[in-house]
């Protein structure tokens, strides 16, 4: 199988060098000082239980890698706009793309360009960044993500993904139900994000303060509105079980969208936060909350 990871920065970085520790035929798209790095030096990957290092495949040109059986596409969200048509040399007849990337937009984004039928909406859970160039750090001991066929059926082609990925040492999740992972990421994520960025707080912090944790509480049921108008029903359950892991949050633990605020670095604006309000107009829902924190951002 022939893979390519469009975005090797620390979540493709991590699923990319498991990929090719496993001496799969991986290729990581990725650019500046960083690719240089890679492809001097090859890929090292620091573990809470330990690093390793992976030699690896490194361009910034996917014409030069021709087109390959899978495709994880793991760029921030607000680089879509360019790496979508960048693309295009990997897709083939049989190509199909896991979509790897925060909100609950990215599949459609992607499929109004290459077809819906390529596209396997995924969601990773992984807190891992670039720690130098050539260098990525993982903080949490298991590498997870979730994807399906958008339809929740479960294909040979998700099937035989789905085992390579695990046999790489992923822990992979085939959904039936795609959609609702999605939203029930974007459920905690959001509010744990869009709050702590607007309080320069982490979540758990903002979250032990009274006030902070009634606006957790609004924007969590702001969140389950939108996402139940949309077709997947998010309860009081759901709510509650994103109530207790802020709770069980790290005192300093941070959001990806806090680290590159802090970092001066653009934020995934669009897909974590301002996806509420537009999503919520189209379904006659409103987040007034969501919209503040947006606007505020």
């Amino acid at each position: 199988m022939k893979i390519a990871v469009m975005g090797a920065g620390g979540i493709g970085g991590c699923f990319g060098s498991l990929l090719a520790k496993c001496g799969l035929d991986v290729t990581l798209i990725a650019r500046g000082e960083h690719l240089r790095a890679i492809q001097k030096n090859g890929l090292q990957v620091i573990h809470p239980e330990g690093g390793y290092s992976v030699e690896v495949k490194a361009t910034d040109d996917p014409a030069r890698v021709g087109p390959v059986d899978l495709i994880l596409l793991s760029v921030k969200t607000y680089q879509n706009e360019q790496a979508i048509p960048m693309m295009k040399p990997l897709i083939g007849r049989e190509s199909v793309v896991i979509t790897l990337q925060n909100g609950v937009e990215s599949a459609a984004e992607l499929g109004q360009v290459y077809g819906p039928e390529r596209v396997l909406p995924g969601a990773a859970y992984l807190l891992c960044n670039i720690d130098s160039p050539g260098v990525v750090r993982q903080r949490a001991s298991a590498a997870r993500m979730t994807f399906g066929e958008a339809n929740g059926n479960l294909s040979p082609r998700a099937i035989k993904f789905h085992d390579t990925l695990s046999k790489a040492g992923i822990e992979a999740d085939l959904s039936e139900d795609i959609m609702r992972a999605l939203w029930s990421k974007l459920l905690y994520n959001s509010p744990a994000n869009g709050l702590a960025c607007a309080s320069r707080l982490t979540p758990r912090a903002f979250f032990n303060y009274p006030e902070g944790n009634a606006l957790f509480q609004v924007a969590f049921q702001e969140v389950a509105n939108v996402a139940t108008a949309s077709g997947v029903s998010l309860e009081e359950i759901d709510i509650q079980g994103a109530m207790k892991l802020i709770a069980q949050r790290p005192l300093d633990g941070k959001g990806s969208m806090q680290a590159d605020l802090e970092a001066g670095n653009p934020l995934e604006l669009e897909a974590i936060i301002g996806s509420l309000g537009r999503i919520g107009r189209k379904v006659n829902v409103a987040t007034p909350l969501m919209d503040v924190l947006y606007a505020l951002l």
